[in-house]
């Protein structure tokens, strides 16, 4: 794990500038290389051959030069298929073959990688920069789409190469709307991500251009002929093997474990495997808090664990947070994230591996069943159940919802919403409708008025394909999603603390498994996560398999977390405070100070954030 750096006509002492505000993504060593048109550098936090692995690595002859920011965990393989070619290896790091495999397979290379990467890699034949990302984007890599190209692992080390960090306000709508911006806009102005699964060619004296190089496989629903049992079968040798790859270390490695079916499995799958790891979990004194099961799970599996407990207090460190995630999320769980990551590294561990991936291949947020049934409720269906959910008794919604806090009245009204307005809508707003906050019709009032005329959308667009229907909302989890709001909570937050976070489960291979099964597999009836769960029957005992899933929240609701949350909101999202800025009304944010229920609650905590990042970046 590393952060990367460089651009064009960028001396070295602005290069090293960039190197020094990665440290901490590497804190064990350095690297540069130059060539006529670039010059790159990279940080290092040693995980493979600690002795040998410094980068960059380079071909014999110095025509390809490469540095690497994460883990190929398909190394050992592609080695051996390399050396059968004639290439030689000195180390036993993962970044060693990339040189060589790119003088084999050329642009090709990238599809071949299993892993979670952003590569920078440089061809003197053709005196061409490649920047190419994960398939998921898990790792993070940022480049200026404006004056002398720069590119890096974060976007404080574009700052100290020059390029300026200007809050870009006419996608807020879309960051309302979302809570985060999804690729490749990242509310910075001129500055872009390579998006996930994609490569960023960059001649010497040429334009830019991107490429594609992955999405999730396409079937025909119709061909579809295995059994369950085959289908588990398979799974779980998919599985195994995703988690046997990242387990690859020569340091610490830590589990983080919730003591639902993902994470579980996850710690089965490391301790049947005869790794040698630490488990971790969080709390934050809900109902819904698991620590106490992951405890005793981990105790079943005789594996060492840690647990802590968060409180309202951490509030107080959302600024620093704020700043290490770069782009604001709009949840204020990353502090947990932040914290989780933070304890893990306090106790020696330069790895941990997280259960992130089932609920997007499998359909496991309620969300996806949500949507799979208004749209199997027809037009009249959804407008007779909202109807019926509109006189219902207030706490019918919370005795139907999984989730544990009470979504209240603003809940109803917001699902009420959702059915009456879901033919109207996008499919990408039908697909985002329930895990968004903030209705499109109340989003210009939390604007400011100067600001309401020049917005732009930056949602993604969704190609109209043939498949199931839940074809179109699985796929659109990789385009947003996942590298916008889920992973980079997770990359962000742990290597500030210098711990490399790994997601075994978004091995692409399972990726693809996943797409190719019908969807009675993923939600049948009532039961999401259906062929996962019944992988999981195999190795895990009923209370955990049939466990309820509890979502991973901060209990805003309760008084404490609620006192201290209005307290800093009204501090931060103060008339006067908001009139530096101009991007949000006071007059739709006041009402806030008074909420009770977790939604708006929620409400205020992202637009909390969302100040605290324009404080910390707007002139």
């Amino acid at each position: 794990m590393c952060g990367i750096a460089g651009g064009t006509d960028l001396s070295l002492e602005h290069l090293d500038q960039g190197i020094k505000a990665l440290r901490h993504r590497g804190p064990d060593g350095t690297g540069t290389f130059s060539t006529q048109n670039f010059n790159v550098g990279m940080t290092r936090l040693a995980i493979l051959d600690l002795a040998n692995g410094a980068q960059p690595f380079a071909s014999p002859n110095k025509r390809v030069q490469v540095v690497c920011n994460g883990e190929i965990y398909n190394w050992k393989e592609l080695r051996t298929q390399l050396r059968r070619s004639g290439h030689r290896f000195h180390t036993e790091c993962d970044c060693e073959i990339l040189p060589a495999a790119w003088i084999e397979w050329g642009e090709k290379m990238f599809s071949k990688l299993v892993g979670m990467f952003a590569i920078a890699l440089h061809d003197q034949r053709t005196r061409t920069l490649y920047l190419g990302r994960d398939r998921c984007g898990e790792k993070p890599l940022y480049y200026s789409t404006q004056g002398p190209f720069r590119f890096a692992s974060e976007v404080k080390a574009l700052a100290k190469m020059g390029v300026p960090l200007r809050p870009e306000a006419a996608y807020l709508s879309t960051w309302l709307s979302l809570r985060y911006l999804p690729e490749p806009k990242t509310l910075f102005q001129n500055i872009e991500t390579v998006p996930a699964a994609h490569y960023l060619k960059i001649p010497a004296s040429e334009k830019p251009t991107l490429t594609r190089y992955w999405e999730p496989s396409h079937r025909d629903p119709m061909a579809f002929d295995k059994d369950i049992k085959t289908s588990v079968a398979e799974l779980d040798k998919l599985t195994r093997s995703a988690v046997e790859r990242a387990l690859q270390a020569d340091v610490p490695v830590a589990t983080y474990l919730s003591a639902g079916v993902d994470s579980s499995l996850l710690a089965h799958y490391v301790k049947d495997l005869g790794a040698d790891v630490t488990t971790v979990s969080i709390g934050f004194g809900a109902g819904s808090d698991e620590t106490t099961e992951a405890a005793r799970f981990a105790k079943s599996l005789a594996l060492p664990h840690h647990s802590r407990n968060l409180t309202p207090d951490c509030l107080e460190d959302l600024p620093r947070v704020i700043a290490q995630m770069e782009r604001p999320v709009g949840d204020a769980l990353i502090m947990a994230f932040d914290r989780l990551a933070s304890h893990t590294s306090s106790l020696g561990c330069k790895v941990a591996l997280g259960g992130e991936g089932p609920d997007e291949h499998f359909a496991g947020y309620s969300f996806q069943k949500a949507y799979q049934r208004a749209k199997q409720l027809g037009a009249i269906g959804r407008q007779s159940a909202a109807a019926a959910l509109q006189l219902a008794p207030g706490k019918l919604l919370d005795l139907t919802s999984q989730f544990p806090a009470s979504l209240g009245g603003s809940g109803r009204k917001k699902v009420v919403s959702y059915l009456k307005n879901f033919s109207k809508t996008s499919e990408f707003e039908r697909i985002t409708g329930l895990h968004t906050l903030f209705e499109s019709t109340e989003i210009s009032e939390f604007l400011h008025p100067s600001l309401r005329e020049e917005q732009q959308d930056a949602t993604p667009t969704l190609a109209a394909r043939r498949g199931s229907p839940l074809d179109t909302p699985l796929r659109s989890q990789y385009q947003s999603w996942l590298p916008d709001w889920s992973l980079i909570r997770q990359d962000k937050n742990a290597m500030a603390h210098s711990l490399e976070y790994r997601a075994p489960f978004l091995d692409h291979r399972i990726i693809d498994f996943a797409f190719e099964q019908p969807d009675s597999y993923k939600i049948s009836g009532r039961q999401d996560k259906f062929l996962w769960r019944e992988l999981a029957a195999k190795h895990l005992p009923k209370e955990v398999t049939q466990r309820v899933k509890q979502p991973f929240y901060l209990p805003l609701e309760q008084d404490d977390w609620r006192t201290k949350l209005i307290t800093l909101a009204r501090e931060i999202l103060s008339r006067e405070n908001l009139a530096h800025h101009n991007w949000l009304s006071y007059d739709a944010v006041a009402p806030l100070f008074s909420a009770r229920e977790f939604l708006p609650l929620k409400k205020l905590a992202s637009l909390l954030i969302l100040q605290l990042w324009l404080d910390q970046h707007a002139s």
